[in-house]
């Protein structure tokens, strides 16, 4: 005890028993004291702290985390602002979020960044296509595709300020194209063939195509690339799945993820974050890995089959294997799942189109002057030779004529049905390599047999379950489904437009895409379009200008002193006092008089919540209040203040009733109002006399006569006073009764 007092008492005056006293503090109670390391800090040995290195955690920055002593600092890349932690592209009227759509033979595009989510067409191609993989290339707004169906790859420029000119196939000839990946640096691309299960490169114009993976590759499918660090990701989900790496002139290969891991069937890369993510279709997540194949992590897991993603900002945007949903997700895991858009027939792949999503960097290939293609890698460019060349003296020259088949006649002997070709594995076994439409051990499954209904062209899949492209007014994945039944509510009419998308013409009273609004009055300010749900409640389409329940608080109340700016695309920002330009002058540390506040993860604006109503800057009270929510409990007070008054009222009327038993004679000038009732004639007066006179003025009351009171209780009562001491009637009321003069009148209430 006297150990444990002299180390208490050591500490206290002792500042350095815990280090210098930033990483550390002394904790005593009555008889023992210890270091603890502050937040920021953890313990390495006994009295000793270390830095925490926040940065090595998931999830802690947007872009760049710069670690400090018991902290850290959070940083964004150049043309990306920081606001709210989260590092959001700069934006105008020609930086738009733009999202492609492969479905089927068509491309589709959706701006995320819109209040109301609208896909429209952007390319629809012939019977003969079939998208499978896509990427773009931003500098000349370009999109590629590969086509299985064809065995080629094709592009097509995409809508801008210019007419687009028609697409093009620059690559034909491949056996099963599958992903596709733009290095917008150098200008190559890059693709993965998994009917001859190896990885090619050729120049974006497609001429001088090389093999630069093969071997130990089973069913390759994604590829992407990043050209900053000059290395490439591939996804192989063959019978050993895994995600390899190499350089983007495919030296320095080796495998980073092969753990907890299916089908992984999309893949991005993080360029600002240094990440990579893959989705498994087969195990319903989002995984993460650091480019060095470091920090393995499980990113989003509440989806249902993600396919294909790619991802911008602190978004990964994908579309799903079953439902063919568009969605949008946070890469930390933080929030909910966003649907962007439903209806899709039969989605294979997205990506996203931004200006600053392909950061621009010098091309170090134009210092190399390479005569056929150039290369990126670590070590820097490599000038190299197409397939149909070798590397001779300083040049490529053509290689000699093929040679036949390395295979030995006659250990191939199995027969292969309906076109199929028989070939060895690597075990030396026969197999069957069949034609497209068909399956099995010996090719003996047509695939499109009967498969489509209503008319729908079938096309075969190396998977095993081909695809249909229905007829215009049928969807679904066997074409069994009519496009129009049940789509349209409320009566509305509806029509299949040439995407084969439904389209409904509502009645007069109902909006929505569906009609399955109904239109209400006088309920949105601003020119805001109201419409009502099937529940009942009202809902606001805000123009550009407002927003709010019911459209009532202007963008520009959100800038505060700084100047409100509006771009050409009408989207609304502020040029705040710092300089900056931000979506929001305010921040929740200013934003709110009471009540929480919070910031929409949507439009990046704060919001105050009072009892889950949501009020504007301009007012310390609510502002933006659903009409109804006004209105109920406004009346419910007035009943109840109704209630109260009546209440009182009737209670002081009921008092003012309850006084004792008084009485005060009624007199009419010095008569008796009493005697005057004819009832009191049958007493005192001859039946013979007029009822309706008046007895005469010398009329005396006899004080112990019963006949003083017309009603008979009264004379009982009286009377019964003289008998018994519990009589209700007492000497002095009898006195009040029957007072023997005017003057002797008193107050009643006295």
């Amino acid at each position: 005890m006297k150990e444990k007092d002299t180390a208490a008492n050591s500490c206290r005056s002792n500042k350095t028993v815990c280090g210098d006293g930033d990483e550390a503090h002394c904790v005593t109670n009555r008889t023992d004291s210890f270091c603890s390391c502050k937040p920021g800090f953890h313990a390495i040995g006994s009295g000793i702290c270390n830095d925490t290195n926040e940065c090595l955690q998931f999830g802690v920055c947007s872009h760049v985390c710069n670690n400090t002593k018991g902290s850290y600092k959070c940083s964004c890349h150049q043309h990306f602002t920081k606001i709210h932690d989260t590092c959001k592209a700069d934006g105008n009227s020609t930086n738009r979020h733009v999202l492609y759509i492969a479905d089927d033979n068509e491309i589709r595009s959706l701006d995320p960044s819109m209040p109301n989510w609208v896909y429209e067409q952007t390319f629809q191609g012939d019977a003969n296509v079939r998208i499978d993989a896509m990427d773009v290339h931003v500098k000349t707004n370009r999109i590629f595709w590969t086509n299985w169906h064809t065995g080629g790859i094709s592009s097509y420029e995409l809508p801008s300020s210019t007419p687009p000119s028609s697409s093009s196939g620059p690559i034909s000839g491949l056996k099963m194209p599958r992903g596709i990946a733009v290095d917008w640096v150098a200008g190559n691309l890059y693709w993965t063939d998994s009917g001859r299960d190896v990885i090619e490169v050729a120049q974006i114009s497609g001429q001088h195509q090389k093999t630069l993976i093969s071997g130990m590759i089973d069913e390759p499918y994604a590829i992407v690339l990043d050209p900053l660090r000059r290395k490439m990701y591939w996804a192989d989900w063959g019978n050993h799945p895994k995600i390899e790496t190499a350089a983007m002139d495919g030296t320095l290969r080796q495998t980073l993820v092969h753990e907890n891991i299916q089908w992984p069937t999309g893949l991005a890369v993080d360029y600002f974050n240094e990440r990579l993510y893959w989705a498994d279709a087969k195990l319903s997540v989002i995984g993460s890995v650091r480019l060095d194949g470091s920090d393995p992590v499980l990113a989003v897991s509440d989806l249902l089959h993600p396919f294909s993603i790619d991802i911008f900002e602190d978004y990964i945007y994908g579309v799903t294997y079953i439902n063919n949903v568009v969605f949008r997700v946070n890469k930390f895991g933080k929030g909910p799942t966003e649907n962007l858009t439903t209806g899709i027939n039969h989605a294979t792949d997205i990506v996203l189109h931004h200006r600053y999503k392909q950061p621009e960097m010098a091309n170090p290939c134009d210092k190399k002057k390479c005569e056929w293609l150039c290369l990126l890698s670590p070590t820097g460019p490599v000038c190299t030779c197409p397939n149909d060349r070798v590397f001779h003296n300083g040049t490529c020259v053509e290689l000699p004529p093929a040679t036949q088949s390395p295979f030995v006649p006659g250990t191939c002997n199995i027969q292969c049905q309906n076109g199929g070709s028989c070939f060895l594995n690597e075990l030396k076994q026969p197999k069957c390599r069949c034609q497209q439409s068909y399956s099995g051990e010996r090719c003996e499954v047509n695939q499109c047999r009967d498969y489509c209904k209503n008319g729908g062209i079938c096309s075969p899949s190396p998977t095993g379950a081909p695809t249909c492209r229905c007829l215009t007014g049928f969807t679904g994945p066997t074409c069994s489904l009519h496009t129009c039944r049940n789509y349209c509510q409320n009566g509305g009419n509806c029509t299949v437009n040439t995407g084969n998308q439904p389209t409904c013409r509502c009645p007069p009273d109902h909006v929505g895409d569906m009609c399955q609004y109904s239109k209400c009055e006088s309920f949105c300010e601003n020119g805001g379009t109201c419409v009502q749900l099937t529940n009942g409640s009202q809902k606001c389409r805000c123009p550009p200008r407002y927003l709010g329940a019911q459209c009532e608080v202007e963008h520009c109340t959100f800038c505060g002193s700084g100047d409100c700016l509006t771009s050409p695309s009408g989207e609304f920002s502020c040029r705040c006092p710092n300089g900056q330009i931000q979506p929001s002058c305010y921040t929740c540390d200013d934003f709110c008089f009471n009540g929480q506040c919070t910031v929409d993860t949507r439009t990046l604006l704060p919001q105050c919540r009072h009892d889950h109503l949501t009020a504007p800057p301009c007012s310390c009270f609510l502002v933006s209040v659903d009409t109804t929510s006004i209105v109920l409990p406004t009346l419910l007070l007035l009943l109840l203040a109704l209630f109260v008054v009546g209440a009182i009222l009737w209670y002081r009327r009921r008092m003012r009733g309850a006084k004792g038993f008084q009485h005060q004679r009624m007199t009419n000038g010095a008569m008796n109002v009493e005697i005057g009732n004819p009832a009191y004639k049958i007493y005192e007066g001859d039946p013979d006399d007029d009822a309706g006179e008046l007895l005469d003025s010398a009329f005396a009351l006899d004080p112990e006569k019963p006949t003083n009171f017309t009603n008979p209780v009264y004379a009982t009562l009286y009377m019964g006073a003289h008998n018994s001491r519990s009589s209700l009637a007492s000497t002095d009321e009898k006195k009040e009764l029957l007072s023997s003069a005017d003057d002797d009148l008193a107050d009643p209430l006295a």
